[in-house]
């Protein structure tokens, strides 16, 4: 797309009560399991999204099923318990010689009530907004979770071969329920999208969103040689893939636009977790070889730091993705967003 400004993405909302509030109503605090999710609340929750993000920005309201859930990991195995802002999965492996997965992934209880939201999704849009993948995270992610972030890192030192078949495992996982979440997405002549709230990108072809945010607790050694090769496989077998980042994992960068298999990468503005300077050198380094998404919160610095942002980048392969908790921080972001890029 030739256009002489970046991309705009604006998404209200952060935590998942706040986006979802008719279907967290009904989740009950503590282990959730499949039964708990109601597909016609989740689907009233989604309409009343799609009213509020109507004309923001460049990008349409996009919806998938339920990213509030850790699904992959609870296909894995983890049990998923919820508090009113969030989920987490519990730890579901204490023994490496008596863990086995044996269980059908297409079978799973997790995997069937998420493809029910995703069918269900694809009915009630009817075209009027598009329908996501799900957010899925990567198998250093879901392994992490099923083990516990603090000591998976150490059964990778002390006997990488028990760990080994888990990886695959987690691999096979996310390729598969990748897979089936395309299958349900109609073909289109206008392309497809990804990501649900700020994650949004526009891709060709159909597109997943692939991120491994524990490798803020690996070494740079140990992603480069259990990992980085299952992100490097996963992203070559689907058409597109997109790859979310934080900045606690800038040094991944190096690797990671390296990767024919990824076509857009995205890396997080968090000040608490970077170095300002560095931040930014690594947003150049991968709009050097990738287009580039920045998501960041709206916040009283926004506006000195969006016109360093939009002065030191070109706008080609540029997009810039804002979430805000209020109705009115949106139309402020759009309004001066627009203000800034005429001059006025």
């Amino acid at each position: 797309m030739n256009t002489d400004r970046p991309l705009l993405g604006i998404n209200i909302g952060f935590f998942v009560n706040q986006r979802f509030p008719r279907l967290m109503a009904k989740i009950p605090e503590g282990i959730v399991n499949p039964q708990d999710i109601d597909v016609n609340l989740f689907l009233k929750d989604c309409d009343e999204l799609y009213q509020s993000h109507l004309d923001l920005g460049d990008y349409p309201f996009v919806s998938a099923p339920f990213v509030g859930i850790p699904w992959l990991e609870a296909i894995a195995g983890c049990t998923i318990v919820s508090s009113p802002t969030s989920f987490w999965a519990k730890p579901c492996i204490t023994d490496w010689k008596t863990w086995h997965w044996e269980e059908s992934i297409h079978d799973n209880p997790w995997t069937n009530k998420l493809l029910e939201l995703m069918s269900a999704l694809v009915e009630h849009s009817n075209g009027r907004y598009p329908v996501a993948p799900t957010l899925m995270r990567g198998p250093a992610d879901i392994l992490s979770a099923m083990r516990g972030g603090a000591q998976l890192p150490l059964d990778i030192i002390d006997d990488p071969s028990l760990v080994m078949p888990a990886i695959e495992k987690c691999a096979n996982i996310w390729e598969e329920i990748g897979r089936a979440q395309l299958d349900l997405i109609p073909e289109s002549n206008e392309g497809y999208m990804a990501g649900d709230a700020a994650l949004r990108t526009w891709a060709p072809n159909k597109i997943l969103w692939l991120q491994e945010d524990a490798i803020s607790l690996l070494s740079p050694q140990i992603y480069r040689e259990f990992f980085l090769p299952v992100d490097r496989r996963l992203s070559d077998e689907f058409p597109c893939i997109a790859y979310h980042l934080h900045g606690s994992s800038i040094w991944a960068v190096d690797e990671l636009i390296q990767l024919p298999g990824i076509n857009v990468m995205e890396l997080n503005f968090e000040t608490d977790y970077f170095d300002i300077e560095d931040i930014f050198d690594s947003w150049k380094k991968i709009q050097n070889n990738k287009p580039l998404i920045i998501w960041r919160i709206y916040g009283e610095d926004f506006w000195v730091w969006l016109e360093r942002v939009l002065k030191e980048f070109p706008p080609k392969g540029l997009s810039i993705q804002v979430s805000v908790y209020k109705a009115e921080d949106a139309k402020q972001v759009k309004d001066g967003f627009f203000k800034i890029i005429s001059g006025v």
